[in-house]
């Protein structure tokens, strides 16, 4: 039974994103098509590569509540860099990250420095920056951005769209931090027991404060590649980027308590996500029936590593 028990927590991220596509493969028309695979990518890329810097902070048991509302800051700099102020697209990218490390670095201060919970602060800092957002930008949505820079979002390097592409870039810097880096030992270790980590001679606060400014540049390129893909950069760009990206770094099995979690299942969980989405809409299904739908997932996903934690305290005893 243990044996079975392992097995299925490996892999039921995996049979979920399965499931997902072979039910709406069979109950929504066109679905199951490469056009509409691809599209799902497409769309979710930006997400995926937002949710790889906050799966890092929840890793090292932290919280990032203010990601919205950071893409939204860096799509509407970039808006008034290009569209209003005529700067060039490599000064305005790497402005754009800069921003994004910088938001990201403000919420490590807020939570490390002034010794505030980070689910706190980031709620604290969420607010700040939707207001900065609209103030920034007075509610206006800029268009005309030059062709070269929506290639970002749009183009193709031979039958593979460029935002994919900066997306599996992405992911595989995110493991290669996590997972072959001293770094990522540190970020794990974090989560597990920071007093350990702390006796061990690991400057923690120096190390939770690199989670948070690598986040911000996962972000920074999360609202270039969205603000490119659409063509448009607005305060409101991804409103709902945070539900998604906490809803994804819980289902793909980061514990709320930090110290476990890996990408990959993180990645896949963000496609069950737009799997959902795009299926329901296939379907004649309103916007709020996908909010139900996340909804019951995001229960779903903090049930079962509620049972997962009960589970292993039986096992360890």
């Amino acid at each position: 039974m243990k044996k079975t028990a392992r097995i299925i927590e490996k892999l039921y991220i995996f049979l979920i994103l399965i499931a997902a596509i072979v039910f709406f493969g069979i109950a929504a028309p066109n679905f199951f098509t490469w056009l509409n695979l691809t599209n799902i990518l497409i769309q979710n890329s930006y997400l995926i590569i937002a949710t790889i810097g906050i799966a890092m902070i929840m890793i090292s048991s932290g919280a990032d509540l203010s990601v919205s509302y950071q893409i939204g800051i860096v799509s509407v700099v970039l808006g008034k860099l290009m569209t209003k102020a005529g700067v060039g697209i490599v000064p305005s990218l790497i402005i754009a990250l800069a921003v994004g490390a910088l938001l990201g670095s403000v919420n490590g201060i807020c939570a490390i420095k002034l010794k505030v919970h980070p689910m706190v602060a980031t709620m604290a800092t969420m607010t700040i920056y939707q207001g900065i957002a609209f103030v920034s930008s007075n509610s206006e949505t800029y268009f005309d951005f030059p062709d070269a820079f929506k290639t970002i979002g749009q183009g193709k390097i031979g039958p593979i769209p460029i935002c994919v592409i900066l997306m599996v870039i992405a992911v595989l810097v995110g493991w290669f931090l996590l997972n072959k880096t001293y770094f990522g030992r540190y970020v794990y270790s974090l989560g597990g027991n920071e007093e350990a980590t702390r006796l061990a001679g690991v400057n923690t606060r120096k190390v939770r404060m690199m989670i948070f400014l690598i986040a911000g540049l996962f972000v920074g390129v999360s609202a270039i590649v969205l603000t490119a893909r659409t063509g448009s950069a607005s305060a409101g760009i991804a409103s709902d980027a945070m539900f998604s990206c906490f809803t994804a770094c819980i289902l793909g099995g980061i514990s709320f308590a930090g110290g476990g979690g890996n990408i990959l299942n993180v990645i896949i969980s963000v496609l069950i996500l737009g799997v959902l989405s795009n299926g329901i809409q296939m379907m004649g299904g309103s916007i709020y029936a996908q909010y139900i739908a996340k909804g019951i997932l995001l229960v779903a996903a903090i049930a079962y590593d509620n049972y997962q934690k009960a589970r292993r305290m039986r096992e360890d005893k």
